[in-house]
């Protein structure tokens, strides 16, 4: 195509070489002579007349012009020639050209969009933490005024064996003097460590002697007492390692460790093909325990499939799995391409730290622990203190020495307390309670039943239809500790989580309450690992 300027120049020489050679065709040649012979009267070119002709007239011939007219003509079809070829020549050039400038703005558009969308989504993240700090605020004053507490009025701190309630009624109870130090009090944001046994994909890990090894054989030894079938998966399992438990893969038998996971997949399908043909089927709990799993990429097929599984698929099924391997990424996760999304959403890490002995430059455990719940950020991770427990054998964590949190604690400690029947609008965030003494033994009837007697007595109220009161109401005379307990109990029937959240807390889906249902049903399927069936769906 033919730029602007050259449009006019080009149009221009045509026309001037059409005029030029239809001129020079036109105009004679050669001077013409109009001459008699006889009665003849001819014209000749002046060259051709006869001598003896007889002269009549002359016409004048146009040779040179004519000559001139072609030159003219012939230059400007040469100069149209050779513009329309350079102009050819150039034409790819400024259609890559074009095609740069097309790209360069739809770049411009597109980053443009980007940064509008960034700053948009910016903004609403801003807004809806401002909405949740709000929601919190007003869960905390609707808590307070429920109470008869004034929300503008400073509340004492808790200390020792204090709670909210003694500190707003101090008359309804008698206050309980306690030996000085018998109870450190409690910090409401302190973190502590979760209950792994509750969850369904638990990844340990950290640098060469941090005592990963060790901290999972107390994990094993927890979900066994806890009811759970383990099995060992460790290509470097010692003689006498893991006792009570089935050891797979020893002696670096990776195949066999191959054939495992392979297994536990299928078991996996099994389950879930009998939850699809039965009604409320039960399962023994099943841990596989991998350890060393940093090594299992390029020798277990399986591995990858396992890990995906470990993430998605085995909670209903009441299958776990417990990772052990030297890092949190995908290389030593078995390579699974397209999974660190989920594997941050899904998966409870815990970090354990190392440090070289000064006196002989071994590795040795630091006994902290880095901990990161699923779905928590990065930067959001807590440090914790691991019990010097060097031989699995040897100790039992207590309350005393260990800092794990039941989760049913942690549930009373974030889910708004039930309200009792005749005030169905309390609403709020009960205080944190701190660890008192177990309950001795003895009943409320004055009977001589052990606590457990008594709480399934309870359980058989409550399963009956006899006992009304929310677990967690205030007006239930139980202990902190008892209640927590009848907790885990109502849990473990498995009555499906609109009648557990109702049995624990006295709130149902819908209504003003509906958004404290939800609160509490999100952290009981987090916590606990209740599944959610249809007829519990609700959003």
């Amino acid at each position: 195509m033919l730029t602007n300027k050259n449009q006019a120049i080009v149009s221009g020489l045509l026309g001037l070489g059409i005029v030029g050679f239809a001129t020079a065709t036109a105009l004679p040649f050669n001077d013409r002579i109009e001459y008699r012979i006889g009665n003849r009267i001819e014209s000749q070119p002046a060259w051709l007349v006869p001598p003896k002709a007889e002269f009549r007239a002359i016409e004048r011939g146009y040779g040179g012009i004519k000559i001139l007219l072609a030159l003219l003509a012939t230059g400007g079809m040469v100069a149209t020639m050779l513009i329309a070829r350079k102009e050819g020549e150039q034409e790819p050039v400024r259609q890559r050209i074009k095609q740069y400038k097309n790209r360069a703005f739809e770049f411009g558009f597109a980053a443009e969009s980007a940064y509008q969308m960034s700053t948009t989504a910016t903004r609403y993240k801003k807004l809806a933490e401002a909405d949740e700090v709000a929601f919190e605020g007003e869960i905390e004053t609707a808590y307070l005024e429920s109470l008869g507490v004034d929300p503008q009025q400073q509340q004492p701190a808790l200390t020792g064996t204090a709670t909210l309630d003694s500190t707003t009624h101090p008359g309804d109870k008698v206050d309980q003097q306690s030996t000085p130090g018998a109870h450190e009090p409690e910090q409401p944001d302190s973190p502590k460590m979760p209950v792994l046994t509750n969850y369904p994909s638990v990844l340990i890990y950290g640098a060469p002697g941090s005592g990963k090894t060790t901290f999972a054989s107390q994990e094993v030894k927890r979900r066994k007492e806890a009811g759970h079938r383990v099995i060992i998966c460790d290509p470097h399992a010692a003689y006498g390692a893991w006792a009570g438990c089935s050891v797979v893969g020893g002696g670096m038998d990776y195949k066999a460790i191959d054939a495992k996971l392979e297994w536990f997949a299928a078991e996996v399908r099994r389950r879930y093909k009998r939850i699809e043909s039965e009604p409320n089927p039960t399962f023994q709990p099943l841990t596989l325990c991998c350890d060393e799993f940093t090594n299992w990429a390029g020798r277990c097929s399986a591995a990858g499939e396992f890990f995906q599984s470990a993430l998605s698929d085995i909670r209903k099924a009441k299958m776990f799995g417990l990772i052990v391997s030297h890092t949190r990424t995908m290389a030593g996760l078995a390579n699974a391409a397209g999974m660190a999304s989920l594997r941050d959403e899904a998966l409870l890490e815990v970090e354990l730290l190392g440090q070289q002995c000064p006196r002989t430059g071994d590795a040795i455990p630091r006994y902290e622990a880095v901990v990161k719940l699923p779905g928590m950020p990065l930067n959001k991770r807590f440090i914790l203190q691991v019990p010097k427990l060097s031989n699995p054998g040897n100790h039992q964590p207590t309350k005393q020495d260990s800092t794990y949190l039941d989760p049913i604690a942690r549930l009373q400690n974030s889910v708004p307390t039930a309200p009792n029947p005749d005030t169905p609008e309390q609403a709020g965030t009960p205080p944190d309670v701190p660890e008192t003494e177990p309950p001795k033994t003895g009943t409320l009837d004055g009977t001589r039943n052990t606590a457990a007697e008594r709480l399934r007595a309870m359980l058989a109220e409550i399963l009956a239809g006899t006992l009304q009161t929310p677990v967690f109401a205030p007006d239930l005379p139980l202990e902190h500790e008892e209640k927590i307990e009848l907790a885990k109990l109502v849990i473990a029937q498995n009555l499906g989580l609109k009648k557990t959240i109702w049995i624990l807390w006295g709130v149902s889906r819908g209504g003003r309450n509906h958004q404290r249902y939800a609160d509490a049903r999100a952290m009981l399927e987090r916590l606990t690992g209740i599944s959610n069936s249809e007829d519990d769906s609700d959003d």
